[in-house]
């Protein structure tokens, strides 16, 4: 997508066939062969034709058609089976119609356009040498070394080296891989926009994305939104996925770092944890999560809600949760399916392995724990505020004892004195608002064919035998 799309070569045939008192002064154009020439009417309109093995040039080009007709009285010329060779790029086409008082021409049927860094193929190609300006009215392929780009339409700006495609646009390389109804492109500024039903896989992070808008430019700045923006990040080890959606999700990514910030109704699930929140922050190298706004964090059979939480991960699993003001940590019991509860003004969780190790929380602490006896039974719980630090100890994530520091004050209250339902002021449980798996998205579109969308024109088939053959005789030679 680095051509630069052939506009001289319209400005030279512009002068291509003038009036032969004059060519030579305007263009120098000769005609080097032509088996006949002659001068005919059509429809009433004076027309010249050159025919059979056609070959025109100037200091700038060369064209190789099997006729070509010149309509006078109309600025018009017809050309038919043409290859044409210019400094930068070699063109073919079944058809070039082109008027040469306004500098339009067009490109039919089987339309191949080759330069030093890709190859364009299409079925209609309109260019305004004024405008600077091409169109591809029919489906279009760019493909180079690396890959390829595929629209059913698009518009090329020469003089802003900006493109617009648009209709079930694909873009595919050795990194990347896009699609989308619709794309503008900057190639100067390495910048793209693509629109509605985007979905997009990097292959050099391991994310995949998909929603109604994608923004990407040279920075490493991305911006994708969407009622459902999607994001799903594969982990070093290719053993986890973490999912992300939200309204609205900003990466910026550079040689040492990658940022991420998720807004409004933003989920997040792994296998090892979920999570909702208005507004959520990923900070990769250090591998943490900050949620604000109605936070909720779920790992297995705890929740923890408060204002602020912080949650540091080791290769996708929970290493330590951190949240304040007066957050409330709550466990489900596995066994007896009682709510386990302590909040303070400040909570540290702390995980082993995946599973909980330690709960701290540091002034004004409140617990409440659910005893069981020897036959894991409930057998009424215990209910602590202290005034200083608390902890709640776990075994293989299940609630073992509890310690406190000073100002303890406890109380127990017998199973038989229905304390089973007790919770704290700002206890919260909300199960129901756990996020479940997303359904991994995939591309709609069918993979990119390896080759066009048409049967090889004669003289391209020519040209690519002449060349793979100057290219073995070179390997010989050398």
């Amino acid at each position: 997508m680095q051509s630069k799309l052939f506009f001289l070569l319209f400005l030279m045939l512009a002068c291509m066939f003038t009036n032969p008192k004059h060519s030579a002064a305007q263009s120098n154009v000769f005609i080097e062969n032509a088996e006949r020439a002659e001068g005919v009417i059509i429809d009433g309109e004076n027309v010249r034709k050159l025919l059979g093995s056609v070959v025109l040039r100037t200091e700038e080009m060369t064209m190789l058609a099997d006729s070509a007709y010149q309509f006078i009285d109309r600025n018009r010329i017809h050309a038919f089976n043409i290859q044409i060779e210019t400094e930068d790029e070699t063109i073919w086409a079944d058809t070039l119609f082109y008027n040469t008082l306004i500098d339009f021409s067009q490109f039919r049927g089987r339309v191949i356009i080759e330069s030093a860094t890709n190859t364009v193929f299409s079925e209609m190609v309109d260019v305004s040498t004024p405008l600077d300006l091409a169109v591809f009215q029919s489906p279009v392929r760019f493909e180079d070394e690396t890959g390829a780009l595929l629209a059913e339409s698009g518009i090329y700006y020469q003089d802003a080296d900006s493109a617009i495609f648009r209709g079930n646009v694909q873009l595919s390389d050795t990194t990347q891989y896009l699609e989308a109804d619709s794309l503008f492109m900057n190639r100067s500024k390495d910048l793209y926009e693509l629109h509605s039903r985007v979905y997009a896989d990097d292959f050099d992070q391991k994310v995949t994305f998909s929603g109604n808008y994608l923004y990407a430019d040279s920075t490493g700045y991305r911006l994708l939104t969407g009622n459902d923006a999607w994001l799903m990040e594969v982990n070093e080890s290719e053993t986890d996925t973490t999912h992300l959606l939200a309204k609205k999700i900003e990466l910026q990514e550079t040689d040492s770092s990658s940022l991420m910030d998720a807004y409004q109704q933003v989920r997040v699930w792994s296998p090892e944890f979920s999570a909702i929140a208005d507004t959520v922050n990923y900070d990769d190298a250090k591998e943490l999560f900050t949620l604000k706004g109605n936070p909720i964090v779920w790992q297995k059979n705890i929740q923890l809600t408060g204002p602020y939480i912080e949650a540091t991960l080791d290769d996708s699993d929970i290493r330590f949760l951190k949240s304040h003001p007066r957050p409330i940590a709550v466990q489900e019991d596995t066994a007896t399916g009682r709510l386990n509860q302590m909040t303070g003004d400040t909570l540290h969780a702390y995980f082993d392995a995946g599973d909980l190790d330690s709960l701290v929380v540091f002034e004004n602490s409140e617990i409440i724990f659910h005893q069981k006896n020897d036959a894991g039974e409930p057998d009424g719980l215990m209910e602590m505020m202290a005034a200083g630090s608390s902890t709640m100890l776990f075994e293989n994530g299940e609630f073992d004892y509890f310690k406190a520091i000073t100002n303890i004050d406890g109380t127990y209250i017998p199973e038989n004195e229905g304390g089973a339902d007790r919770t704290l002021d700002n206890f919260q449980w909300n199960p129901d608002l756990k996020p479940k798996r997303p359904r991994i998205q995939t591309p709609r579109l069918p993979e990119i064919p390896r080759d066009p969308f048409f049967e090889l024109p004669p003289r391209y088939v020519q040209y690519i035998k002449e060349r793979e053959e100057d290219s073995g005789d070179s390997r010989i030679n050398n």
